[in-house]
């Protein structure tokens, strides 16, 4: 069977509110309700590699906004039989603490990035303008060895990081966030991590409240659906707890925290 094996990894979760995480919600005369907030990675293997879509990161270490830890990355690879020395690239969708904590895992991977992203969050540590933002010195170090390595790939358009996975820049949440298209077993996936965080913003192209350009997110919302539409491709929202009702567990003993999309 042709295509990647794709498999979405929870290891956080958190219940929030509609008008919390939403935009400008109260605006569009809707009841408020529960979001089920899933905190994932994914893991796209083939006959020949493995490549990682983010790495999660460590909950333990800081209480960020009320997320409960699942399973550290680390174990959670091993129940999927995966070392992270043999992971060949690592994509980020973006540099935010909970897409790249455990980035120093995979000291062996390629790392794939947007420049966008790069070039802003390396210059707001540059400029000593960290605190307060959803990135952290420590988890760009990471990406500086990955560099220093000659294992840094940045991306400023849409770009092939290997057959059957192509990234899209389109910005919006922070400023290099990456679209991810994967052609999959089951036919293309678009794996939207934070450019989509749940489905009502597919639905209804409705923004996410934290975003450091409003009109990119709405772009990036738009290209989502029609991507989808051009392409017949399945949407995969990046935070959305009921990915994990549409689409079954693994087999054995990761099926608790692994969803098979593809």
């Amino acid at each position: 069977m042709s295509g990647f094996e794709v498999v979405q990894v929870r290891y956080g979760e958190r219940v929030t509110r509609k008008s919390a995480v939403l935009y400008d919600y109260s605006s569009y005369g809707e009841p408020d309700g529960d979001l089920h907030m899933d905190y994932n990675f994914w893991v796209l293997r083939d006959v020949s590699k493995t490549i990682l879509l983010d790495t999660g990161y460590d909950i333990t270490e800081r209480d960020w906004l009320g997320e409960q830890p699942v399973i550290p990355t680390a174990d959670a690879l091993a129940l999927l039989g995966i070392d992270p020395l043999e992971v060949s690239t690592v994509v980020t969708s973006h540099f935010h603490y909970d897409h790249i904590g455990h980035l120093g895992l995979f000291s062996g991977a390629e790392v794939v990035a947007g420049a966008a992203e790069y070039e802003h969050w390396f210059g707001k540590w540059g400029r000593g303008e960290l605190a307060g933002e959803f990135a952290t010195a420590a988890h760009l170090e990471a990406v500086r060895l990955a560099e220093r390595e000659g294992r840094l790939r940045l991306v400023r358009e849409k770009t092939e990081v290997c057959p059957g996975v192509t990234v899209h820049p389109v910005g919006g949440h922070s400023p290099g966030e990456l679209l991810t298209v994967v052609e999959a077993r089951s036919g293309p996936l678009i794996l939207a991590a934070d450019a989509a965080h749940f489905y009502e913003q597919i639905e209804h192209e409705w923004p996410f409240f934290a975003f450091t350009d409003l009109g990119e997110m709405r772009r990036a919302l738009s290209l989502i659906n029609r991507l989808a539409a051009e392409t017949g491709a399945v949407v995969i929202p990046g935070h959305d707890g009921r990915v994990r009702e549409k689409f079954p567990a693994v087999a054995g003993s990761a099926a608790e925290i692994a969803t098979v999309l593809g």
